[in-house]
């Protein structure tokens, strides 16, 4: 696994325990960081895509809902949430990674952790943000 996967997939736990429990994000931090042997760039990626995420999450959750049809936010399972939280706001503020690697990336996420129709839906939400931000 490479460790922009790795950061992804840790950026995803970050959020995850934060929607599911509240569970303070500087606290799932120090305890992924002491599990994952990140590189230094593995770990400076990891940290900015959560702090970004973070302090975008009000931007980035309006971005998700918007693009929705037939959904409501809530109705996501916490899982398809944190990847899309992870996944828009690298196609938002991350301007030096090409969007379909950021997509590409996400659905690889979504078949690993989320439902058996997660990636479907991921593509389709994420898709449909790139093609808004490119209008």
């Amino acid at each position: 696994m490479t460790q922009r996967r790795c950061a992804r997939e840790s950026a995803l736990e970050v959020l995850y325990r934060f929607d599911i429990g509240n569970e303070a994000i500087d606290k799932s931090i120090v305890e992924i960081l002491k599990k994952i042997k990140f590189s230094p760039q593995g770990e400076k990626f990891f940290l900015k895509l959560v702090e970004e995420t973070n302090k975008n999450l009000n931007l980035i959750d309006e971005t998700i809902k918007q693009t929705l049809e037939h959904w409501t936010f809530s109705r996501l399972s916490s899982v398809d949430r944190a990847i899309l939280r992870v996944a828009c706001c690298e196609l938002l503020f991350f301007i030096d990674i090409p969007p379909k690697v950021v997509i590409n990336e996400a659905l690889e996420i979504a078949k690993k952790y989320g439902s058996a129709e997660s990636a479907r839906f991921v593509n389709g939400v994420l898709d449909a943000i790139y093609k808004k931000k490119c209008d």
